[in-house]
């Protein structure tokens, strides 16, 4: 057996090891952690199976609908979704990247993405995110195959991992994107645009994408509205703390010492795209996604998790341009930019889990068992007259309620008091319920600002809970008895 044969399998015997071991430590986060808010949202999504939801495509949904039947309706089925999906990512991404530029440099970006914040959280926390990295990771090794040897089913596989992409998040749509320019700023490639290769790739996206096309069609496009017209209405002017936040953001959550490091590899990707084909290949992959927040952020609200395909397109030509240096005091920065990454990530799954050193006011996982409890027994005194319904003003509310109350009854949220309830739009409607009595609920973080007289014909003052964990206020919850509902008027 040749040197460079054992060194191979070294790798892969590490990557081996480092998965058995860090999905044996998210399935126990699985088992201790309740749902976060997000996840019981799009858990409540697979409560409501469609072809797609107001606010995102279906496949979060179908992932959670299948694993929690596979392990029952617990955080820990909701939870494993975001295992799964992780698992097959680091595999991927251990074969692509070995492929191209060696298991040494896949194996530690396997290693850096599996540790850093916005990786690590996604990896228990299902979102759409998850499935988003994934398929859009198997769209780059599909379409590299398809432009390297020009084969219809290489376009065609290609084209079926943009499409899933898609229907897992929209913002998908920069995979495409990434894969154009690649296309037309790649001169030898370039010849492909005439080719039928692309275009069959373009079908078979459309094809997986149709029935999220379907769903917007059957309801006024509302999806693509809100995703498109009503985002850009909700820009503002020039906002300097919003560009901060962007770039705060951004920091935390790749790491605060690997981002100097990931911005090297892209740079030195830019410098040597016409050189070397697979930095060239990475970089605009990344290049379209990156410009676009960026441009926007002065403008409107980042989120801390949109540009998650961009560290992954990123990641491997920061890893590879590291083990390309000579520089020594770079080598040292970048152990310690890792290391500080993992010891980050480790202390904050540790907050997560040990009650002494909690997140307090930050903390959104805990504290919604105890507060079913309490509308529960509620419920139970209202009863006594009519069955109340159970509103949860914002959506997070609505859905940690749904989880956690017996038998997991349906709630509403805010389009019964004439607000955007986004899924819950869909999901119950106001007039069916005029008449009966209501518990409405809202988080101190989340405050109600209207009057909920206008609404009922009596309302109760309110029952304040104050969630607790290890002695440590996580926040307060306004609990009204609600009489009469009349309906929006």
């Amino acid at each position: 057996m040749s040197s460079t044969s054992i060194h191979s399998n070294n790798y892969s015997r590490k990557l081996c090891f480092f998965l058995i071991a860090i999905t044996l430590i998210r399935m126990i986060m699985a088992v201790v952690l309740g749902p976060a808010p997000q996840e019981a949202y799009y858990w409540n999504y697979a409560q409501h199976l469609d072809l797609s939801y107001f606010d995102h495509p279906p496949m979060t949904a179908y992932l959670i609908h299948f694993f929690t039947n596979v392990f029952g309706d617990n955080s820990f089925g909701i939870h494993f979704a975001a295992i799964f999906i992780s698992v097959i990512l680091s595999l991927v991404m251990f074969n692509f990247l070995g492929g191209l530029f060696g298991q040494r440099v896949a194996f530690w970006t396997v290693i850096a993405c599996s540790t850093s914040l916005i990786f690590a959280l996604g990896s228990i926390i299902i979102t759409p995110d998850g499935p988003l990295l994934l398929f859009w990771l198997l769209f780059m090794m599909a379409f590299f195959r398809a432009v390297s040897e020009n084969k219809s089913q290489w376009w065609f596989l290609s084209g079926l991992f943009l499409g899933a992409a898609m229907t897992s998040k929209y913002t998908a749509v920069f995979a495409g994107l990434g894969a154009a320019a690649y296309l037309t700023m790649a001169k030898k490639h370039r010849r492909l645009l005439l080719k039928p290769g692309p275009y069959l790739a373009l079908i078979a996206a459309l094809i997986v994408f149709v029935p999220v096309i379907a769903w917007n069609y059957q309801h006024d496009w509302a999806s693509f509205k809100f995703q498109s017209g009503q985002r850009a209405a909700e820009a503002v002017s020039f906002r300097l703390n919003y560009l901060g936040t962007y770039f705060g953001l951004q920091t935390v959550m790749l790491g605060i010492f690997l981002m100097p490091v990931f911005i090297w590899g892209l740079v030195k990707a830019f410098i040597k795209r016409q050189i070397d084909s697979r930095m060239e290949y990475f970089f605009w992959f990344a290049f379209p996604m990156l410009v676009f927040f960026t441009i926007i952020s002065p403008f409107a609200y980042v989120k801390m998790n949109w540009l998650a395909p961009v560290f992954l397109s990123g990641a491997p030509l920061a890893v590879y341009c590291y083990f390309e240096s000579d520089n020594k005091l770079w080598k040292n920065y970048g152990k310690f930019a890792l290391l500080f990454s993992i010891i980050l990530t480790l202390a904050v799954h540790l907050a997560a889990i040990l009650p002494r050193i909690g997140l307090g006011r930050a903390d959104t996982i805990h504290g919604w068992s105890e507060l079913a409890a309490e509308v529960e027994s509620i419920k139970q005194e209202m009863s006594l007259s009519g069955k109340p319904f159970i509103c949860g003003y914002e959506y997070k509310t609505a859905s940690e309620l749904k989880f956690h109350l017996p038998g997991h009854p349906e709630t509403v949220s805010k389009n019964i008091v004439g607000e955007n309830g986004l899924a819950y739009d869909y999901w119950s409607n106001p007039d069916t319920l005029i008449g009966k009595d209501c518990i409405f609920i809202y988080d101190s973080r989340n405050r109600y600002h209207g009057r909920l007289i206008d609404y009922f014909a009596r309302v109760d003052e309110p029952e304040i809970f104050t969630a607790q964990r290890a002695g440590r206020k996580i926040a307060d919850y306004y609990i009204y008895r609600c009489y009469n509902y009349r309906g929006i008027r």
